[in-house]
């Protein structure tokens, strides 16, 4: 299984480093995780100590690194959203759906959904000195100007109708995942329909609390742009964030 990434984002300010921490530390919890075995910031950290404090020591987020999890914390204010990433290092000893539960019910919650590293990461990457650095070919790639005045001007990868791209919105990230879980701010903010979204056939939509649903649209996260799965990532970010 290759590694995966769960991105959850939050209201602006809703999710403080403790709050975040706290949720993370029951997380490990259900599955016997040490709570011992990782670095803060790269200062080695015992969860159940910590919490108190990382309000005072991180205002601003954190970086969490241990042998199955890399986790950031952070907030966007430009963008009026908080963000928590769960990156697998290897296959994950919960489900994400055990993950993400102690996140849902938080206040502030918008969106969460899983994506595979890998191709999250190339659908994203402008920079065609990264490609040459992995020994990819940008070749037959499309490019733009990244917009800044000479001597800063450069041709960058376009990445704009990539269908595993996301993009920073008012309050959310427009993004898709094979799963996806929408909160009840969620829709106000991309202007999606609600209704439309859980009345489709090709959509398998639970409703997880009275204000959050899961939405799965394949068995498995999205690895490729090719063929019927970029174009069901175009369909649900058409569904999603048509309107916007």
């Amino acid at each position: 299984m290759s590694a995966q990434k769960l991105k959850i984002v939050f209201k602006h300010r809703a999710l403080a480093a403790a709050l975040a921490l706290s949720a993370v530390q029951k997380v490990f919890q259900k599955c016997q995780i040490p709570l011992t075995d990782y670095t803060l910031d790269g200062e080695p950290v015992d969860l159940s100590t910590i919490i108190p404090d990382i309000n005072t020591l991180k205002p601003n987020g954190f970086d969490l690194v241990g042998d199955a999890y890399v986790i950031c914390c952070g907030s966007v204010g430009r963008h009026h959203l908080d963000f928590l990433e769960a990156g697998s290092v290897s296959e994950p000893p919960m489900t994400w759906d055990q993950w993400v539960s102690e996140f849902l019910t938080l206040p502030g919650f918008v969106m969460a959904w899983v994506v595979d590293s890998e191709y999250d990461h190339w659908q994203n990457a402008q920079d065609q000195l990264e490609y040459k650095a992995a020994g990819r070919s940008c070749a037959d790639l499309a490019l733009k100007s990244n917009g800044l005045p000479f001597p800063l001007e450069q041709q960058i990868i376009d990445t704009s109708s990539n269908p595993g791209r996301w993009i920073f919105c008012d309050g959310y990230i427009e993004a898709v995942g094979a799963v996806m879980w929408l909160g009840k701010l969620f829709w106000p903010l991309a202007r999606a329909d609600q209704r439309q979204v859980e009345n489709l056939p090709w959509l398998r939509v639970s409703r997880v609390s009275q204000s959050v649903i899961r939405i799965q649209a394949a068995e498995q996260c999205f690895t490729t742009s090719d063929g019927s799965n970029g174009a069901l990532q175009d369909d649900l970010r058409l569904l999603l964030f048509g309107n916007r």
